[in-house]
């Protein structure tokens, strides 16, 4: 899941630079749901190396 979290962010910046061309706000949501799915991944990544190996 961390993985997906932080490939669907990537991409979501991605597709934002590389062939969409929403609105300002549209723009913005989709910075926004970026940082927020990152974040997840982040914290996610963070709990399994917290919780050590074999778990």
């Amino acid at each position: 899941m961390v993985e997906a979290n932080a490939v669907w962010a990537v991409l979501s910046v991605v597709a934002l630079v590389a062939w969409l061309s929403p609105s300002t706000a549209g723009a913005v949501w989709t910075l926004l749901q970026a940082m927020t799915v990152g974040g997840f991944a982040v914290l996610q990544y963070a709990a399994l190396r917290a919780a050590g190996p074999g778990r």
